[in-house]
């Protein structure tokens, strides 16, 4: 096992595509420390530029959280093999909670009404006694609890790591494939962290509108994922392709072939998506689907078909093959678990 490949892993794709689903979860916390922040001493601003334990300690608490309970994830899915891994359904549960809490957040620092102040995550009464500091508790305490709940919102690299510390048959070497590879993801995290942090110190005016406004369209790309992995009637992928699809193709395109009573089709896995990206089927004939991965390190390996109960997490260079038969007409959208990554299959 290399574990630096997958330290290296983390430190590229991995680390991108996680920041896209778990970014936000470390926004919304800095974000609120720092309208509080704001709020107390006013818009003078601070007198210098230092970086203090308040920019670097959120950031620096939500990745140690983080890396904590995967490590224990990767200790157990070592140990404990396909078990204990989360199903589709409590992944999207969690996602979707994801989005609420953003907008909840992007409400709270707009002002909007008082009731979206109880989004914040306060430490118990006796976690303040301890440390004593009550800016200090909070920045310990909301980062810990959101950086351990990314343990049920992985991005699809990170679930190929999970199947990777399951295929080990080693919880000693499980643990330290999702350890390998969570500290891979830290330094953009850590980046992204200090960088909020010091944006509300620089720029206090116009900060809390900006990261609302950010949190916002944030939380609305991610329910645009969730709902695309569900097959919604709605999301922007759909609408993009009604508008941009000539009508006189739309129907027929890609027409898979027939084959002894078969329509074979392939998907290759890409870094950045799926191809073909559309394909036609008749409805009432039998599908076999091959899925091709070579050299893939994206959350595409997270190949999902919600409408056909097909959910694969490919290795970088892998083939499966699925089956099902349509039976109802209309458009059907494959994605990643994410719903980053997207493909269309047409049912007429």
């Amino acid at each position: 096992m290399n574990y630096w490949i997958i330290f290296l892993t983390g430190l590229t794709t991995g680390g991108i595509s996680c920041l896209a689903m778990q970014g936000g979860l470390l926004a919304s916390v800095i974000a609120n420390q720092k309208g509080d922040e704001l709020e107390e001493r006013g818009v003078s601003g601070r007198k210098d530029n230092k970086l203090d334990g308040l920019d670097w300690l959120p950031a620096g608490m939500f990745l140690l959280s983080k890396l904590v309970v995967h490590t224990i994830f990767g200790f157990l899915l070592g140990a404990l093999g396909s078990v204990i891994t989360l199903g589709l359904e409590v992944r999207l549960a969690f996602q979707i909670f994801t989005v609420l809490f953003m907008l909840a957040t992007a409400m709270n620092l707009l002002e909007v009404h008082p009731v979206f102040r109880y989004v914040l995550i306060q430490p118990p009464r006796f976690v303040n006694k301890w440390i004593r500091n009550t800016t200090k508790s909070k920045a310990l305490f909301a980062p810990m609890v959101l950086g351990a709940m990314t343990i049920f919102i992985p991005c699809g690299v990170t679930q190929a790591m999970e199947v990777l510390a399951i295929n080990t048959g080693n919880p000693v070497m499980g643990a330290l494939v999702m350890l390998s590879f969570v500290l891979g993801t830290s330094p953009l995290f850590a980046f992204v962290g200090v960088a909020t942090a010091k944006l509300s110190e620089k720029w206090n005016k116009w900060f809390l509108q900006i990261a609302a406004v950010g949190l916002i369209f944030m939380s609305l790309y991610y329910l645009n994922g969730v709902l695309t992995v569900i097959n919604f009637p709605i999301t922007w992928q759909k609408i993009t392709y009604v508008v941009t699809t000539p009508m006189s193709q739309v129907g027929d395109d890609n027409l898979v072939e027939v084959v002894d009573g078969v329509q074979k089709v392939t998907v290759e896995v890409k870094n950045n998506g799926y191809l073909p990206k559309s394909f036609t089927v008749k409805a009432g004939i039998p599908v076999e689907m091959t899925i091709k991965s070579d050299g893939v390190y994206s959350c595409a390996l997270a190949f999902t078909f919600k409408q056909f109960k097909i959910n694969e997490f490919l290795d970088p260079v892998d083939e499966r093959v699925v089956r099902f038969t349509p039976t109802e007409k209309g458009m059907f959208t494959f994605s990643c678990s994410m719903g980053m990554y997207t493909g269309v299959m047409k049912v007429i």
